[in-house]
């Protein structure tokens, strides 16, 4: 499978860079024997250039371009991990770490488009391990019929992660 590669630009000229690849380096290989032929593709976003506040506009634009691959291609799921460590420009809670912030905000889209497209049998699993200085976030949407594998990919980044 080949890697989605894309760019947006924001009307205040933030550039923000999308990368959709196979990512199963992340799990034992127990796991990769388990997952069989489906694929577990990771969300690189990135903001490149700016620190503008991120609009409903942009997250519109971002949203539908990993929604469109995720429904395009039947046999996969979409692994997010919540970056960092760059901050978040203007609207950063000092109650909540930029990663929270993150998940709590890629969580919030996911929920937004599967309402508003009604899009049913698609589901995200929040998982969250706990690190030596921090807690980190990650996020896993699948279809109805890949829910068994979950819990397994849930419990793979825990141990892998946990300290």
């Amino acid at each position: 499978m080949e890697d989605f590669v894309t760019l947006l630009s924001s009307k205040e000229g933030d550039v923000y860079h999308i990368t959709l690849s196979e990512d199963t380096v992340l799990f034992s290989k127990e796991t990769i024997r388990l997952l069989g032929n489906l694929k577990v593709v990771g969300i690189d976003l990135r903001r490149l250039i700016g620190d503008a506040p991120t609009g409903h506009e942009m997250l519109s634009a971002i949203e539908k371009i990993i929604a469109d691959y995720f429904l395009d291609h039947d046999n996969v799921m979409l692994f997010y991990y919540c970056d960092f460590i760059n901050p978040i420009p203007h609207t950063f809670k000092k109650d909540m770490s930029p990663q929270e912030y993150r998940s709590n905000l890629f969580k919030r889209m996911f929920e937004r488009y599967l309402n508003q497209h009604d899009v049913d049998g698609v589901h995200l699993s929040v998982i969250t391990a706990k690190g030596i200085d921090d807690t980190y976030f990650f996020h896993l949407i699948y279809r109805e019929e890949h829910a068994p594998l979950a819990p397994i990919i849930s419990k793979d980044i825990k141990e892998g992660y946990s300290k």
